[in-house]
């Protein structure tokens, strides 16, 4: 038992020195050859670095082509967005397009002159109206309010009191600027007690589109 015991001893001790005797050997062989491999990483090291940076380079040259190229289809985006705006608030202006949103409605019963029903229509673009009618029939920039010598006519169209007046803006802008102390609303009820005039902001007002022809006689684009 105890020579056995004696054996294993001796075995694990001739284990231990040949382990160390192979850790010594290592050692020393990378000792020897480090500084060659050393200088092999680093040279391998700059040349990856060399090549990353070149990839780098193409890669942002790449991504500032992109961006160019979006900036230009952004622009000329916007620029056409800006276009269809303007031809739609022409549109608009001109009475080509139904229209709708909120504003005020503003009735007039009693003796009203053709002057004074001028003069309420004005008032009203002047309160920030973006589009007008009168007993249903649109006025744009060019439309005339008239008589035929028995009614009151708008664009050669004869309109019947009550007359009804619709406009789409900032309601409540519009309605304190056209009932306000002393205004035409306010003088136009004092001068004929017969003269009612009612102001009512809507939520939304449809107005239709204008139904006269209309062509430029004398004025063209400038040359």
């Amino acid at each position: 038992m105890l020579c056995r015991k004696w054996v294993t001893q001796l075995s694990l001790t001739v284990v231990c020195l040949l382990l160390g005797l192979l850790l010594v050997v290592q050692f020393r062989s990378q000792s020897n050859t480090r500084p060659v491999q050393a200088s092999e990483d680093w040279e391998r090291i700059v040349v990856d670095l060399i090549d990353n940076n070149m990839r780098l380079r193409e890669e942002i040259r790449e991504l500032e082509a992109e961006l160019v190229g979006i900036s230009e289809i952004q622009g000329r985006g916007a620029l056409l967005q800006s276009l269809v705006d303007e031809a739609n608030q022409l549109r608009i202006a001109n009475g080509m397009v139904e229209v709708s949103g909120p504003g005020v409605e503003v009735v007039i019963d009693g003796p009203l002159t053709v002057l004074d029903l001028q003069d309420l229509v004005n008032e009203i673009r002047n309160a920030g109206a973006e589009a007008l009618a009168v007993n249903g029939r649109r006025i744009v920039a060019w439309s005339a309010i008239s008589t035929d010598g028995v009614y009151v006519t708008v664009d050669g169209q004869p309109v019947l009191p009550p007359y009804r007046l619709e406009a789409i803006g900032d309601a409540e802008t519009m309605s304190t600027a056209i009932a306000r102390p002393g205004g035409l609303v306010d003088l136009l009820q004092q001068a004929d007690e017969r003269v009612l005039i009612g102001v009512n902001e809507r939520q939304k007002i449809t107005l239709p589109v204008y139904d006269q022809p209309f062509q430029f006689v004398y004025a063209k684009a400038a040359e």
